[in-house]
């Protein structure tokens, strides 16, 4: 067994486009490993790049000329952002202070009910279980708020990096939507004359990462702007917050729709206590997730990437451990790349029927 690898392994080394294929990935690793936090810029433009590329094709096909796509586009972004910044942040900013202000009242209205339910069901819930969960849940409560409404003059170089960031990331987009053929042009400069291997591989994850880059940025507006109007007619009055967070949530797979569900339940515990509204909320919640798992998500990624719920959370996990919350984002992206180049190597230099056949025990 030990022989037949050896021997894959030279004819996988002994193929110059394979060689340079494994080391375009390596580069790409190394870059986010060595540079990830100075790389972020670029790598938010490219993402929005990806995202706002699809319209201005489609403009492009509708026969408008390419630049004049590009700030068409650029603009009715920029009017959202501004419309974002300017009706929505203020509310979201006010819901957050809210919560933070009441979270003492809410730390004890939880220790009131845990308290309840330990002298209802004695013999089920123990006294030192109830009380460690309520010190454990304020000083939570406590720790997330003081983040939250910290400002002070060691955050200002972070302010002013966050607003360079507001400046620079708009002008690599323009950029990089306005010569993206001439940057794909240069780039293959450095590589290998013989690269058909590299252009199949490109060619599919280009397509796969715009489509899911795509269906993410609608699939987190659509489920955050429906989580917040049916939380908002329920009444909850942290419906924006809560649409905000499950928005966000889209993008880390199967574990942030089970994160985000615990505000949610505690938050519109608090609000109401058991009562029916507070189902119709959480009813409301549920019915969002539904569609967004049945349907929506069918609807946006139907033909990207192919891989099994096991291999993304371990995707996540691996690339969340490398680079942290830039690695959680970039994981699908990354695993997508992965399973392309694997896929390239067992298709390209994998063992014969004969070697399979040999190797069995």
């Amino acid at each position: 067994m030990t022989a037949r690898l050896k021997e894959w392994l030279e004819r996988q080394l002994a193929d110059t486009e394979m060689v340079a294929l494994l080391a375009s990935l390596l580069v790409i690793f190394l870059l986010l490993s060595l540079f990830g936090n100075v790389l972020a810029p670029l790598l938010v433009a490219i993402a929005l790049a990806y995202v706002l590329d699809g319209v201005v094709s489609l403009l492009e096909r509708c026969r408008m000329p390419r630049l004049a796509a590009i700030l068409l586009v650029g603009t009715a972004v920029a009017l959202l952002g501004l419309f974002a910044l300017l009706a929505v942040l203020p509310v979201l900013s006010e819901q957050v202070g809210r919560l933070v202000s009441q979270a003492p009242q809410y730390v004890a209205s939880l220790r009131d009910f845990l308290h309840t339910m330990q002298v209802k069901y004695a013999g089920w819930i123990k006294p030192d279980y109830v009380q460690n969960l309520a010190t454990m849940l304020a000083g939570k409560l406590q720790e997330w708020g003081a983040a939250v409404f910290s400002f002070s003059l060691a955050s200002i170089p972070g302010l002013i990096t966050l607003l360079i960031y507001a400046v620079l990331v708009p002008v690599l987009v323009f950029f990089l939507l306005k010569d993206k053929q001439q940057i794909l042009q240069w780039t293959q400069r450095f590589l290998p004359r013989e690269r058909r291997l590299l252009r199949r591989v490109w060619r599919e994850v280009d397509v796969q990462i715009g489509n899911y880059l795509r269906g993410k940025v609608w699939e987190m507006l659509v489920v955050g702007g429906a989580t917040w109007i049916a939380l908002g007619l329920c009444g909850h009055q942290y419906a924006l917050l809560l649409g905000a967070l499950t928005g966000v949530s889209v993008w880390i797979p199967f574990v942030g729709a089970a994160v985000v569900t615990i505000p949610v339940v505690l938050l519109s515990f608090f609000q109401w206590g058991l009562s029916d509204d507070t189902l119709y909320a959480l009813a409301a919640y549920t019915v969002v997730q539904v569609l967004d798992g049945n349907v929506l998500v069918p609807w946006l990624f139907s033909e990207v990437v192919d891989m099994h719920p096991i291999a993304i959370v371990v995707a996540v996990l691996v690339f969340g451990s490398f680079w942290g919350i830039l690695g959680v984002f970039l994981a699908i992206p990354l695993a997508a790349l992965v399973q392309s180049v694997l896929r390239a190597m067992m298709e390209r230099g994998g063992p014969s029927e004969d070697d399979a056949a040999a190797a069995k025990p």
